[in-house]
C-alpha cells in the first residue's frame, strides 16, 4: 500500500510518490506527468471522461473546467457538486497510478490554495474520501514548493513562493531552516490564473476576426480557449504565431507575438505583483531581506512572467524543479515523512485569516490573528451580559474587520443550562483551535458547573469568489473607519454597562448631585446611537465616573451595614 502527493489543481492535477529518496511524478494521462482537471460527461452519466481524454471530445457542452475554483460551494454542473468532479479527477489519477506501479493508494497529503477558506479546505477531504482516498494532511500549495525545494536544495534563510498557476495565486514567504519550515507571511487571489490570460487572448481574437463573442456558446469559446492556451505556450521568441479555429463551419485565423501576449498579460502579472508587495508587508520585510524566489506553478514556464519576477524583485530565482510538478512533490516528501519519519522537516503553516467572535453590540473579538503559526490554541474566557441569563449565543466569524457584519460569518452555537446568576458571575472559556490542517474547532464552557458545548466548524455554503478577492482589500481599505467604529462600540458597551450600575444607585446620590448625574445619563442615552460621538460618549461616562465617585465608597459602606456579608469559619 502507498502514500502519495496530490496537487489537485484548478487547470492540472500531478500525483507524486517517493522513489529510492526522492520524489517524482507518475505518468497518468497517456504518458503525461500532468492530468488536465477537466470532466466531461455523457448524455446520461452513462460514461465519464477525464483529463486528455474529455479535451479530445468536440463537444465541450457537457464538459466541467477549472471546478476548483467553485470548490465549497452550493453551484451544481450537470446535477454534480464541485466535490464529486473533483473526485472523478482523484479517482482517475489514483487508479491509473495503482495501475503503472501494481500497488494500491490508500492515503496522501494533498494541496490546497493557501488562502481556501475552512468550508473549501473540508471540500477537498471530502472528494478525497469520495475518490476512497484518506487524507493525511492538507498543505497549502506554495509550502509544499519550499518543502520540495528545501529538501532537494538543503538551502536555510528566507524564501518567497511566486505561485502563478492556471486558476489560483498565492504568494507566501517562508523561513526554512534545520529542517523547519515556518510560513511568515502569506497572501493570494483564489481568481487570478492563466485562465483569465487565456480569456484575454481569446477575446483579443475574437474581436480581430470580427466575431462577437456574446454570439458563440459556451463549448465554442471552450474550443478557442483551448487554441489560445496551445499559442500561448509556443509563444517563446519574436515570431507570430498562428492558428486555425473552426468556427460554425468556418475556418479563421488566431495570432499571437509575444509583445502582445505581454500587453495582454501585463495587468494579470501586475495583479501578482500588489499581492506579493502586501505580503512583504505583512512580514515587514523588504525585497533585500529574501535570500530568492521559488517559482511555482505552470505560468512561472512563460519567459514573459520569469523576466517580470526578476524584474520587479531583483532577486536569485529558483526554477530547477519543473513548476508543474513542485507542488506535487512537495507533497509526496510530506506524505513520506508522515508515514514513515523519514525526515527531521517540522511544517509550520499559518493562518490565512482572522477567526473571532461577534461581541455585544458586534464588534468582534480577534481571538486567533491572521498570519499566527498553526496549529494553534487560543483562550478567551466571557461572562453574561444580564442576571439569570442561562445562555450564551456565539457567532464565529472569519476576516479583518472591526465589525463581525463586515467578515464572514462561519458558524453559530449556543451554550445553554448556566445557572441562574447575577450578571457577570459565570465565567465561559472559549477555545479556538486550528489543526494542522487549517480547519477550525471551537469549544466552550462553563468553568463553575462544567457544562460545555463544541462544534467542528464545517458551514454550508463557502465564500465567492468575489469575497475571497476583496476580503483583505476590504480591510485595508477601510482600517481608519474601522478604528473608529471599533472605539465607537467600545465605548457604548462600556456606557451601557456603566448606566445600569448609575441608575441601581441612584436614589442613594445626594440630591445636589443627582440631577447632575440624571442628566448626563440622559444625554448619555441620547447619543448612543451616533457613532460619530465615541470621544463625546467616553467624555460623558468620565464626567459621570467624576460625580458618583465621590460618594462609591460611602454608598457601598452603608448597603453593607444593611446587609453585611456574614464569612462562616471553618472548625
Amino acid at each position: 500500500m502507498l502514500t502519495v502527493g496530490i496537487d489537485l489543481g484548478t487547470t492540472a492535477t500531478v500525483i507524486a510518490v517517493m522513489c529510492d529518496g526522492k520524489p517524482c511524478s507518475i505518468s497518468v494521462d497517456n504518458g503525461k506527468k500532468t492530468t488536465p482537471s477537466v470532466v466531461t460527461y455523457s448524455e446520461g452519466d452513462e460514461h465519464i471522461f477525464v483529463g486528455r481524454e474529455a479535451l479530445s471530445k468536440a463537444d465541450y457542452s457537457h464538459t466541467v473546467f477549472s471546478v476548483k475554483r467553485n470548490m465549497g460551494s452550493d453551484q451544481r454542473f450537470f446535477q454534480k457538486s464541485p466535490e464529486e468532479i473533483s473526485a472523478e479527477v482523484l479517482s482517475f489519477v489514483k487508479k491509473t497510478a495503482e495501475q503503472k506501479l501494481n500497488d494500491s493508494i490508500t492515503s496522501a497529503v494533498i494541496t490546497v490554495p493557501a488562502h481556501f477558506s475552512d468550508v473549501q479546505r473540508m471540500a477537498t477531504k471530502r472528494a478525497a474520501s469520495l475518490a476512497g482516498i484518506k487524507v493525511l494532511r492538507l498543505i497549502n500549495e506554495p509550502t509544499a514548493a519550499a518543502i520540495a525545494f528545501g529538501l532537494a536544495e538543503k538551502v536555510s534563510g528566507i524564501y518567497a513562493v511566486y505561485d502563478f498557476g492556471g486558476g489560483t495565486f498565492d504568494f507566501s514567504i517562508l523561513r526554512l531552516s534545520d529542517g523547519i519550515f515556518q510560513v511568515l507571511a502569506t497572501g493570494g487571489d483564489n481568481y487570478l490564473g492563466g485562465d483569465d490570460i487565456d480569456n484575454a487572448i481569446l477575446e483579443y481574437n475574437l474581436e480581430l476576426c470580427g466575431i462577437d463573442s456574446a454570439k458563440i456558446n459556451k463549448s465554442e469559446k471552450l474550443l478557442g480557449k483551448l487554441v489560445v492556451k496551445t499559442m500561448k505556450e509556443h509563444c517563446v521568441n519574436d515570431e507570430i504565431i498562428r492558428k486555425e479555429y473552426l468556427l460554425k463551419g468556418e475556418n479563421y485565423t488566431f495570432q499571437l507575438s509575444t509583445k502582445i501576449l505581454r500587453e495582454l498579460s501585463a495587468k494579470y502579472i501586475e495583479r501578482t505583483f500588489e499581492i506579493a508587495d502586501q505580503v512583504f508587508a505583512d512580514a515587514n520585510l523588504g525585497y533585500g531581506n529574501i535570500d530568492g524566489i521559488l517559482l511555482v506553478g505552470g505560468m512561472t514556464k512563460m519567459r514573459i512572467v520569469k523576466d517580470a519576477v526578476k524584474h520587479h524583485f531583483g532577486e536569485h530565482i529558483y526554477d530547477n524543479i519543473d513548476p508543474e510538478e513542485v507542488v506535487a512533490f512537495g507533497a509526496a516528501i510530506q506524505a513520506d515523512a508522515i508515514v514513515n519519519k523519514s525526515t527531521n522537516a517540522l511544517l509550520i503553516d499559518v493562518v490565512p485569516l482572522t477567526l473571532g467572535i461577534e461581541t455585544f453590540g458586534g464588534g468582534v473579538d480577534k481571538i486567533i490573528h491572521r498570519n499566527t503559526p498553526i496549529p494553534t490554541i487560543q483562550t478567551r474566557e466571557y461572562t453574561t451580559y444580564a442576571d439569570n441569563q442561562t445562555g450564551i449565543k456565539f457567532h464565529v466569524v472569519q476576516g479583518e474587520r472591526a465589525l463581525a457584519k463586515d467578515c464572514r460569518s462561519i458558524a453559530n452555537f449556543e451554550l445553554t443550562g448556566i445557572p441562574p446568576a447575577i450578571r457577570g458571575t459565570p465565567r465561559i472559556e472559549v477555545k479556538f483551535s486550528v489543526d494542522v490542517n487549517g480547519l477550525l474547532s471551537v469549544n466552550a464552557h462553563e468553568k463553575n458547573t462544567g457544562i460545555e458545548q463544541n462544534i467542528i466548524v464545517e458551514p454550508s455554503s463557502g465564500l465567492t469568489e468575489e469575497q475571497m478577492v476583496s476580503m483583505l482589500e476590504s480591510a485595508l481599505k477601510n482600517m481608519e473607519a474601522d478604528k473608529e467604529k471599533s472605539a465607537y462600540l467600545s465605548a457604548k458597551m462600556a456606557a451601557e454597562r456603566q448606566v445600569l450600575f448609575w441608575e441601581s444607585i441612584l436614589e442613594d446620590i445626594p440630591s445636589s448631585e443627582k440631577e447632575d448625574v440624571k442628566k448626563g445619563i440622559k444625554h448619555l442615552k441620547s447619543i448612543l446611537s451616533d457613532d460619530t460621538k465615541a470621544e463625546e460618549i467616553t467624555n460623558t461616562i468620565n464626567k459621570i465616573d467624576d460625580i458618583i465617585g465621590r460618594f462609591l465608597d460611602d454608598i457601598i459602606s452603608e448597603r453593607l451595614s444593611r446587609n453585611p456579608i456574614k464569612i462562616e469559619r471553618r472548625k
